[in-house]
């Protein structure tokens, strides 16, 4: 345990490389447990912040249905026609998307129309997306993308406000926010473990380049481990650029070009590392037999 916690500060040190290249990198057990935490420690910094923007969204939203729906409000879909009670029609909500681009309205429209012909759905043109209720049909856009729903098609049911704030309590307690977390949070991980498994592999073969033209005797496989190991650094940097609101192209390839070179730079400048390494892979294997003493009678 404190030699896999040791490596979370080890990897930072820019002899990393030479203590692994000189045998850190027969301790394949050390390796496997350090990929495996560092991936979980990585899910539960990303898994923070999405219970936050969860909790923070329900919180929202049941501000924006008590302050924009009136008590006692209801929709009714009966015979394939939509009715509604305590709202008063056209009923306009306009809802901004805190996404700015220039030239391009980023907000969203929520429309209810079911006695006139004052809004239709070419009242969206001017937004991102929205929703337009009529009379027979119901009217979703995302983006470029417009889908209808015929009320027709649809079961008799009846959804008022005192039902929608009874689903955000229910669904927007802690314990469900949590567990909802944790569902998302065993993908997240089981991704990070399981597909940058793959992305290592070029990562690697970027190092065992640099390797080669540093003139190091290492093989393709202790460039794959000691990825594993460093597959950390950037990623945590990455993570902390974004929060920033910062985006940096081909952030994670410079980040691991510094790393690597940066070690492979120590290692030329301490040739007797790379000296006593050498010697090491040079030494046979000697079979070690045990000598059993029995006792004279």
């Amino acid at each position: 345990m404190k030699r896999l916690l040791s490596r979370f500060v080890d990897i930072w040190k820019l002899d990393f490389l030479a203590k692994f290249f000189a045998g850190e990198k027969d301790d394949k057990k050390t390796t496997i447990l350090f990929w495996i935490s560092s991936n979980l420690l990585i899910t539960i910094i990303l898994m923070v912040p999405f219970y936050l923007f969860l909790h923070n969204a329900s919180n929202e939203l049941m501000g924006y249905v008590n302050d924009n729906i009136a008590n006692g409000a209801q929709i009714i879909i009966a015979d394939g026609q939509l009715t509604t009670q305590n709202i008063e029609e056209p009923f306009f909500r306009e809802i901004s998307a805190q996404n700015g681009v220039s030239g391009y309205n980023e907000s969203y429209a929520i429309i209810i129309d079911t006695q006139s012909d004052t809004y239709d759905i070419t009242s969206l043109d001017e937004y991102r997306g929205g929703v337009v209720v009529k009379g027979d049909r119901l009217y979703f856009k995302d983006e470029n993308k417009i889908r209808d729903i015929i009320f027709s098609n649809v079961n008799n049911l009846s959804i008022s406000k005192e039902q929608i704030i009874e689903f955000i309590n229910e669904y927007s307690s802690f314990l469900n926010l949590i567990l909802f977390t944790i569902f998302v949070g065993i993908f997240v991980f089981v991704w990070f473990v399981g597909f940058r498994l793959a992305i290592a592999f070029w990562w690697a073969l970027l190092l065992f380049m640099l390797i080669k033209i540093f003139d190091i005797n290492e093989e393709y496989m202790t460039a794959y481990k000691a990825v594993l190991n460093l597959y950390f650094i950037p990623t945590i940097a990455v993570f902390g650029v974004s929060v920033a609101g910062f985006s940096v192209p081909m952030l994670t390839t410079l980040i691991f070009l510094a790393v690597f070179i940066a070690n492979l730079i120590w290692i030329k400048k301490h040739p007797q590392i790379e000296e006593v390494d050498n010697l090491l892979d040079e030494i046979p294997e000697v079979e070690v037999g045990v000598v059993k003493q029995t006792e004279k009678e």
